[in-house]
């Protein structure tokens, strides 16, 4: 088991209705002249691409660790929070990188490039995914994904993991999930000893408190091999 390497606060939101996604298509009605609106269902976004762009970070030697290492510069958190301290971090790839915990920056760039839903919404502008883990978390409760551990809820790929290291009650660490069977599911995670990492884990484990499924993700199912 890796030991602890994000802390973060739980920031709780309201459980809302899922918003809907869809747009309308015009049918005309020979004869008529009548238009009638029809609802379009929204694009599924691919848990395989999710995967897929964590993948790629996950190779990225240029990005897939802190700079240097144990400094807490890192690229992810440059990406989307200018407002963070660089004193002492690189620049790559037109992004200045930052000091500060990593996780959720990383498992929302995953999310925001993959096409997820909300996922390209600014913390400052509205957005429910923040750099915080407890985000996810909350990201699943306002869209109704969200499934405890205990649920007994069947971890698919491009989900969120979010994890309480010492049962605290408090959102520690998020990462995203590879593939899962019937005991253990596999990770990627940002932060995860200074870099990202491919992790598993029982999934009886009691540091896992659940999973946050994308709005509108596919069917893609599990990995049981």
């Amino acid at each position: 088991m890796n030991a602890p390497d994000t802390r973060t606060r739980p920031n709780g939101g309201p459980r809302m209705l899922r918003s809907l996604g869809a747009g309308a298509a015009a049918t005309a009605l020979l004869g008529s002249g009548l238009i009638v609106a029809t609802a379009t269902p929204a694009a599924a976004v691919s848990r395989a691409a999710i995967v897929s762009v964590a993948q790629s970070q996950l190779g990225n030697g240029s990005r897939n660790h802190e700079q240097p290492m144990g400094s807490g510069c890192n690229y992810y958190t440059g990406y989307f929070r200018s407002w963070k301290p660089a004193s002492g971090c690189p620049a790559t790839d037109g992004v200045q990188w930052r000091n500060s915990d990593w996780c959720a920056d990383f498992a929302k760039y995953v999310w925001k490039n993959a096409g997820v839903r909300h996922a390209d919404v600014p913390e400052g502008g509205g957005g429910t995914l923040t750099g915080w883990a407890s985000s996810f978390k909350d990201y699943g409760v306002k869209y109704g994904t969200w499934h405890t551990r205990a649920s007994g809820y069947t971890p698919q790929p491009g989900d969120a993991i979010v994890f309480d290291w010492d049962q605290s009650g408090n959102i520690d660490h998020v990462g995203i999930v590879k593939s899962a069977n019937g005991s253990t599911v596999y990770t990627i995670e940002g932060n995860s000893g200074d870099r990202i990492k491919e992790n598993s884990w029982s999934r009886g484990n009691i540091d896992i408190v659940g999973y946050s499924a994308p709005v509108d993700a596919d069917s893609g199912s599990p990995d049981l091999g």
